[in-house]
């Protein structure tokens, strides 16, 4: 229990250590979450985005190109 113990104070600086890892865990996960969150939407306006190219295909409307 003893070595426990000093492993997690880590020399008097545990609570330093042991915050400076909480809050990279925290920041980290916060990351994940967002990146997920806008690669879902991201998903979504593309999709959208797919969907209008091909119900303006199916309608019949000629696509215009640039012409230098």
């Amino acid at each position: 229990m003893e070595q426990i113990t000093n492993f997690l104070s880590m020399g008097n600086y545990g609570a330093y250590i042991w915050t400076a890892y909480l809050l990279t865990a925290v920041v980290m996960l916060g990351l994940l979450v967002t990146t997920l969150q806008r690669l879902r939407k991201n998903k979504a306006e593309l999709e959208e985005f797919q969907n209008l190219q091909n119900s303006t295909k199916q309608s019949g409307h000629k696509e215009e190109t640039a012409r230098p």
